[in-house]
């Protein structure tokens, strides 16, 4: 069994769920080569506006007529986009561009056997787009589609202008008597391909199922894109603020259907005769919820300067990923008010730069300053096997004078292998032997450190826990840390 769902107004449609403002008009898509009427509302065919009509004559029949140009690409879009969320519940759905879907039912028979199963699920997947559809149920492709452009009950009633096939054979059919699939049907096939042509013969096969139609199966998209064309023409953020806030459902929507978030947002704001603006939003953690991704684009926004008038707006998600979890207090109940850890740090990251905003992660390593790296902003962090270290270590270790320290605990020696042994590593490590207050009392020039260390935990004269070691070859000692 299949079903093929026709919409005749998609782009246009989407247009009114996105701005509603514009229901109360009449509003068409037209062709800009042809001049021709591609879809109009409910308005515009009060006013006697069809499909295919002039646009010359539409603006006789109203005189406050909207039009906005049709564009094909982004009605294959749309389709796409809806195919994808009709994915969530029918596994096998084939795209008829530029207006209509087959979604095949067998593979969904043992979970919905019956038939209006399968016509409820799809009600309820098409109820939040907002858009007018015809369905028709056949037994084969052909006849599914049929049903939904003729929109009759049964198949023998489907009219004859309907049949997949040229002008010229429809009206040998006509002159014949024949205005109804059913009566073609009634005729046998090799009288009607003696007196009609081979082509009427492999029509009837098809619509009989015998012979194998070419679908080629749909495939959901990885990522989400939205187009939106505005009501006038703005440059300044406020009034770009409620049309971004429709896409960013749009958005929300998506995602929470696929128990996604996203961690990319492009922006693109296009003006007449000049190149769109893009804005860039990266986010250290994912997000879902328009509110806050609202937030985020506000916060880029305010430091952007657009360059002209904005037309129209596009919003693109990119490297979407699985829904990070939030577990809450059982006993207290969640705490909704508070501000979560993901949402600050992307609120950190846009406003100071993500170069700025990181976290400090510590990794199995004997050499101190070999033992932390950056990573990302509230990563898990790593646990190593390496103890007894101070959480705070100074950029460059500190000559100290070891009369004012009292040894605590200790030593742990460090003798790094060979490899280790770099001049860039032991820099940290060189002075004036005159800081150091050596024997000899001389100023020597910056000399390299061998790599053997022994580490004391020691408390200075003050009372603060440091972290201390001896270098073997200047023969001085060095504070490298504080413990807290």
């Amino acid at each position: 069994m299949w079903v093929y769902v026709r919409l005749p107004s998609l782009q246009l449609d989407r247009m009114l769920a996105l701005q509603p403002e514009l229901a109360e008009r009449a509003l068409v898509l037209y062709c800009e080569q042809q001049q021709r009427v591609m879809q109009c509302n409910s308005v515009a065919a009060n006013l006697g506006i069809r499909p295919d009509s002039s646009l010359s004559d539409a603006w006789l029949l109203a005189e406050d007529l909207v039009p906005y140009r049709y564009r094909e690409a982004q009605q294959r879009h749309l389709l796409q986009h809806l195919a994808a969320d009709l994915y969530q519940v029918f596994a096998a759905i084939s795209l008829d561009p530029p207006n209509g879907l087959w979604l095949d039912l067998k593979p969904m028979q043992k979970l919905y056997p019956d038939t209006r199963q399968s016509e409820n699920q799809l009600q309820l997947q098409l109820t939040p787009w907002q858009v007018r559809y015809h369905y028709g149920l056949g037994q084969t492709p052909l006849v599914a589609k049929m049903l939904a452009q003729s929109d009759v009950a049964t198949v023998g009633d489907i009219p004859i202008q309907y049949l997949p096939c040229d002008d010229k054979l429809q009206a040998q059919l006509v002159r014949m008597g024949l205005n109804t699939l059913g009566a073609l049907q009634a005729i046998p096939r090799a009288l009607a391909g003696q007196r009609l042509g081979k082509e009427l013969v492999h029509l009837l096969a098809r619509i009989q199922g015998e012979q194998h139609e070419s679908l080629h199966y749909f495939q959901p998209p990885l990522w989400f894109y939205q187009r939106l064309t505005l009501l006038a023409e703005t440059s300044g953020w406020q009034a770009l603020r409620f049309p971004l806030k429709r896409l960013l459902q749009e958005l929300e929507h998506y995602l929470e259907g696929r128990q996604q978030e996203t961690r990319y947002l492009l922006l693109t704001f296009y003006h007449r005769d000049i190149e769109p603006t893009i804005l860039e939003i990266g986010l250290a953690h994912g997000g879902y919820l328009a509110s806050e991704l609202a937030t985020f684009c506000q916060l880029k926004m305010e430091s952007l300067k657009l360059p002209a008038a904005v037309l129209e707006i596009s919003i693109q998600a990119k490297q979407l990923q699985p829904r990070s979890k939030q577990h809450g207090d059982l006993l207290q109940g969640g705490q909704k008010q508070r501000k979560s850890l993901p949402r600050l740090l992307n609120e950190l990251q846009l406003r100071l730069g993500h170069s700025r905003v990181f976290a400090v992660q510590n990794r199995h390593d004997w050499l101190p300053e070999r033992a932390w790296q950056r990573s990302a902003a509230g990563s898990v962090l790593a646990t190593t096997h390496i103890t007894g270290r101070p959480l705070w270590l100074l950029p460059k270790p500190k000559p100290v004078q070891i009369q004012q320290w009292c040894l605590l605990r200790g030593p742990e020696r460090y003798q790094p292998p060979w490899w280790q042994l770099a001049a860039d590593d032991a820099a940290h490590f060189s002075a004036p032997k005159a800081m150091q207050g050596s024997s000899n009392g001389q100023s020597a020039g910056v000399e390299q450190c061998s790599g053997y260390r022994d580490y004391w935990v020691a408390r200075n004269q003050r009372g603060q826990p440091g972290w201390l070691f001896y270098d073997y070859q200047q023969e001085c000692w060095w504070l490298h840390g504080w413990f807290s």
